[in-house]
């Protein structure tokens, strides 16, 4: 329901996607990653209509959570 945890989700899955995409042996290396990070996060820093979508929606969150009684959504 939170939608920081959408934005770490998102992160998350930019970076592996990065990661995965590294044509080198040492590809897990710490400074890798960093890099990665550090570009996933600047590329979304701009992102404005993902921050716009995830406040908006949160009148829905709400509703659906409501809808379900504090149960299981789809968000």
């Amino acid at each position: 329901m939170n939608p920081a945890e959408n934005i770490g989700a998102i992160v998350k899955d930019k970076v592996e996607e990065l990661m995965a995409a590294e044509d080198r042996e040492d590809r897990y290396n710490y400074d890798i990653l960093k890099t990665n990070l550090e570009m996933v996060l600047q590329d979304l820093e701009d992102d404005i209509d993902l921050f716009v979508d995830l406040l908006c929606s949160m009148r829905k969150r709400f509703d659906a959570l409501k809808a379900a009684r504090g149960g299981h959504t789809n968000f």
